[in-house]
């Protein structure tokens, strides 16, 4: 289901029942329809969502073990080195809001990454006042041996699919990641946040 369908779903629904409502709804063949899944079916893919964002976190953990970093270290470079080919470089905030962490939290971090070499802080070019994150080569590597070791292992599962199968799975996924940032953007979510 389109951004567009599901915030249109969660506008006309009272007190938030639209996100629960839009949250079960799957595509159809074409976007104009879409049918509701059964409870089961959503539990059972709430778990296998659960499941696979569990195994990330494990491999994000064996990469940071084996680079002697903290896995928040090696999320934030994956965060600066994807803001980098956009050309707006991440700054402490986004990385705060990205990962869920406090300010003070984020200091360290680039204060750990700047002092080991993976990041540079450099002043913004429009707002001197704001600093602007970007990765050093050693940053660059370690963020590029998550992605390779989590797309090696995608493709494997993958590589089987027909190009209309692969672009189903990949429309799917990116769909989810939008949808777990709205949630995670949202008031409830944030008003959770410490």
């Amino acid at each position: 289901m389109s951004d567009t369908s599901c915030a249109h779903l969660a506008r006309e629904a009272p007190d938030g029942a639209g996100e629960n409502r839009a949250a079960r709804m799957v595509h159809a063949h074409d976007h104009a329809s879409a049918l509701p899944v059964p409870d089961d079916a959503v539990a059972a893919l709430g778990t296998r969502v659960h499941l696979l964002g569990a195994g990330v976190e494990r491999v994000v953990e064996v990469i940071a073990r084996r680079r002697g970093m903290r896995a928040t270290e090696v999320h934030a470079l994956v965060v600066i080195a994807a803001a980098e080919p956009g050309g707006v470089p991440a700054t402490p905030g986004d990385l705060a809001q990205t990962l869920r962490l406090t300010t003070g939290a984020i200091t360290g971090i680039v204060d750990r990454l700047v002092g080991s070499g993976h990041v540079r802080r450099d002043p913004d070019r429009a707002d001197r006042r704001r600093i602007r994150l970007g990765c050093r080569e050693a940053g660059r590597t370690v963020a590029a041996e998550l992605l390779s070791t989590l797309g090696d292992r995608a493709s494997g599962v993958v590589g089987a699919l027909t190009p209309a199968e692969l672009a189903v799975v990949d429309r799917v996924l990116g769909e989810l990641a939008t949808a777990l940032t709205a949630y995670l953007l949202s008031p409830e979510a944030r008003a959770d946040r410490s």
